[in-house]
């Protein structure tokens, strides 16, 4: 007996929709910048798609045939070959990497035609295992962006670019308040999930306020002219001790107008004081761009986050009341699966899906918002929280434990909430995210909480 043939059609467009997002954002780069590693913090990009090659060979092939030898190559390995020595690989030229995507490729739409046996295989549950195997495509297109963001050695000109929204009616720094009480946290049963999602489970929480929308620049600004990155009582003596050692003085990418590109955090307040956004661009390989009030702030890490946080009286949210805030409707006392209801994500509701190259200013996005009011919940920027990244109660790792388990512990903080660059088949309102809490080059962003 085989999987239903429509269902394995479908399969296969959204494997070849992913390839072809993947191959159109990389398409405008030189083979140096390829294989070139940009930054420690970063694969060469070369890496990512050789990793995507070989990723999809494991587990729609050799898998699924149990075949002995299943598992990734040793420099595709990302547990044993970490970023930071991956730009000593000797990688394959580009024409040889994407060769080698095709023939994996090939390979696995031919098996597609001839049917899947439905033998009960747990990777072919609910077609599990292709799903995987496309949303892990689609977080690497995320990982490239960021790379190409850091990217110095050339100029990166998108092969399409989605107009970005207008500025919708916005109050900045408005709270909307959340009633205590349990609700159904975790994806709920059916759907494809990772295995950090789940299981799904009843959480409390008190009644807390949390932001209407995500910080802006023009919110942040006021915290560097004040002189926020000068004041320790703002910061913890972890976050304290990382803005010294690394000269932090304003969020990622920010360059004053006129003079160092690198000033000293008294500098750059007396910059904000004097001339207010005005003083500052925005520098990255997409070029420089004049930073707007209204826009999300972002790239911003976890210890700046809660200076700021701490600069407005306020805390970073949980992962729980983020998720509450996100998903619950008051109403029906239901979570649902994203904020707006169950209607899947689309670039109407939300800056996802990586074309826009860029977030989008707050209000932007209406028709998008909670059941509670809360504003562009998914997209735009990742959102610190302050809980700990690790696994719900009655946590089982499933299909392998380097997913997420591996990562477990205090040394990881919480993301929610998805970015401009994450694609439309990851973002959910359960989706978890996670990173050190000095990173930067990721697109995070602040939403704010407050007890009540």
């Amino acid at each position: 007996m085989a999987t239903n043939l429509s269902a394995l059609d479908d399969v296969r467009r959204r494997l070849l929709a992913a390839r072809e997002r993947t191959l159109q954002l990389v398409a405008p780069l030189s083979g140096e910048a390829l294989k070139l590693q940009h930054s420690p913090l970063m694969s060469p990009i070369l890496w990512d798609l050789g990793h995507i090659a070989e990723f999809e060979e494991l587990w729609l092939v050799r898998k699924l045939e149990d075949a002995a030898d299943a598992g990734l190559r040793r420099e595709y390995d990302a547990m044993r070959t970490p970023r930071s020595r991956r730009g000593e690989l000797r990688l394959p030229d580009r024409a040889a990497v994407e060769r080698r995507m095709e023939e994996v490729r090939s390979v696995v739409l031919q098996r597609l035609g001839r049917g899947v046996p439905d033998d009960g295989h747990p990777l072919l549950h609910d077609g599990f295992v292709y799903e995987m195997v496309r949303q892990h495509e689609a977080q690497h297109q995320e990982t490239m962006l960021q790379t190409i963001t850091l990217m110095r050695s050339e100029q990166y000109r998108p092969a399409a670019l989605r107009d970005r929204r207008a500025a919708g009616a916005s109050i900045p720094g408005e709270m909307v308040r959340v009633s205590g009480g349990e609700f159904d946290m975790g994806a709920e049963p059916g759907a494809f999930s990772y295995d950090n999602e789940q299981p799904r489970h009843r959480v409390r929480v008190d009644s807390f306020e949390i932001g209407r929308y995500p910080v802006t620049n023009g919110e942040y600004a006021e915290f560097m002219a004040a002189g926020g990155y000068s004041e320790p009582r703002l910061w913890s003596d972890e976050g304290w001790t990382w803005r010294t050692e690394a000269g932090l003085h304003a969020p990622e990418y920010w360059v004053p107008l006129d003079g160092d590109d690198r000033p000293t955090a008294l500098d750059a307040a007396e910059i904000t004081r004097d001339h207010g956004l005005d003083g500052w661009v925005r520098r990255t390989s997409l070029g420089e761009e004049q930073i707007r009030p209204l826009d999300p702030v972002v790239h911003v890490c976890l210890h700046e986050a809660r200076a700021y946080a701490a600069f407005r009286g306020a805390r970073l949210p949980t992962e729980a009341e983020w998720e509450k805030a996100a998903a619950w409707d008051p109403d029906t006392g239901e979570s649902r699966p994203f904020p707006w209801g169950r209607e899947p994500a689309d670039v109407e509701r939300a800056n996802l899906d990586q074309l826009g190259f860029g977030v989008a200013p707050v209000g932007s996005y209406a028709e998008g918002q909670s059941a509670v009011g809360c504003h562009q919940m998914l997209g735009d920027v990742w959102e610190w929280t302050s809980t700990p990244f690790d696994g719900y109660p009655g946590f089982r790792a499933f299909p392998y434990a380097e997913y997420s388990e591996v990562f477990f512990g205090d040394e990881y903080r919480v993301l929610r909430g998805c970015s401009w660059t994450t694609a439309l088949c990851v973002a959910g309102s359960t989706f978890r995210n996670w990173d050190y809490p000095i990173r930067r080059q990721i697109f995070s962003g602040i939403r704010l909480a407050k007890d009540v």
